[in-house]
């Protein structure tokens, strides 16, 4: 009796990565890539100089009008920023073995230190601060460590500072946008530049200042998002948890060890400069989008489903749609499109 023959079964050979360590290399270089692409856009387009490439004069002749809340905000930014060394020193040793994310943070690192720079310049060509007393101001801010650890606790982790960073170059963007507006609101000049300033190439006094160092943190923030989407297509589950919990439990850092902290919550209180409502509206919501979602509910979801993912499927196989759901296709070689 003749068997009627039979297509053999082959087992479905997925792309990868499977395993853990796979998945962290496809990690480590794709991140790599993006840090060289950041690193020659960065070094192309915004390689300023704060005490080169500054209206300081402008500064001179506008500084009077400067409201004595605009003062105490630019002072305590100041401080934020002069922490930047003990963020790189701290996330250096995070990222241990991760040369790609070291490289990242150094970069960082170099951009971020010129910030403090100009508000030092800000302040002292505004004749809002004498020189002694900046000093003594930053000598102040340097009594006090910053650690991830101690002042954002459970976001000490590669992933972590990666999500942080990415939420906090966002408000910090925010921040700065907010207070350019209204050092020119202070001024007397229009929130937008006038014709001759984009003749020019540059807005008037501190404003010009907090519209280039804004221009560095945006891109930042693009930079730590791209690290996040990264992320996110090799380990969908811890990523979403993360960002969601950095969401949930965000604050700036180091304002509370600011040597002049009381005066800053007053300042915040009276202008209204960073209130939840705006973090939410114009931090948190831009973010969950630039991520890919609706809101805050559908990450919220993607969490939860993405406990559930087949082990061993690789991004070909997962997409995330916006309400928060996941579209999964078993051929490797099928276009995954989310729903």
């Amino acid at each position: 009796m003749l068997h009627e023959q039979q297509t053999p079964i082959t087992p479905l050979v997925i792309n990868g990565p499977w395993t853990r360590e796979a998945r962290e290399r496809a990690i480590a270089e794709e991140v790599k890539l993006a840090y060289i692409e950041y690193f020659r856009k960065a070094v192309k387009t915004r390689n300023w100089l704060p005490w080169d490439d500054l209206p300081l004069r402008e500064m001179e002749q506008y500084g009077h009008l400067l409201s004595e809340d605009t003062v105490t905000l630019v002072e305590s930014f100041l401080g934020v920023e002069d922490y930047v060394g003990d963020y790189v020193e701290d996330t250096i040793n995070i990222v241990h073995g991760k040369r790609e994310r070291r490289n990242i943070q150094l970069q960082w690192g170099a951009e971020e230190s010129k910030h403090a720079e100009a508000w030092e310049l800000v302040l002292l060509h505004s004749g809002r601060r004498t020189k002694e007393q900046l000093e003594s101001y930053r000598d102040q801010v340097a009594e006090h460590r910053w650690t991830m650890y101690e002042n954002h606790p459970g976001f000490d982790t590669p992933l972590g500072v990666a999500a942080y960073a990415m939420v906090q170059e966002r408000a910090t963007y925010f921040n700065y946008e907010e207070l350019r507006k209204r050092i020119r609101s202070e001024y007397g000049l229009p929130e937008h530049s006038t014709e001759e300033e984009r003749k020019r190439g540059k807005q008037i006094g501190a404003a010009a200042a907090f519209k280039i160092v804004g221009v560095d943190e945006i891109a930042h923030h693009g930079m730590f998002l791209r690290v996040i989407d990264i992320y996110k297509r090799y380990l969908p589950y811890e990523t979403l948890d993360m960002v969601f919990r950095v969401l949930n439990g965000f604050n700036m850092p180091a304002l509370h060890i600011l040597p002049n902290a009381e005066e800053l919550k007053a300042s915040l209180e009276r202008t209204k400069l960073y209130t939840p409502l705006k973090h939410g509206r114009f931090v948190a919501n831009p973010v969950l989008d630039a991520m890919g979602f609706n809101n805050k509910r559908a990450l919220e979801r993607a969490v939860q489903h993405a406990k559930l993912l087949p082990t061993g499927l690789g991004p070909e196989h997962v997409a995330i749609g916006r309400d928060g759901e996941f579209v999964i296709s078993m051929q490797p070689d099928a276009e995954v499109e989310a729903a």
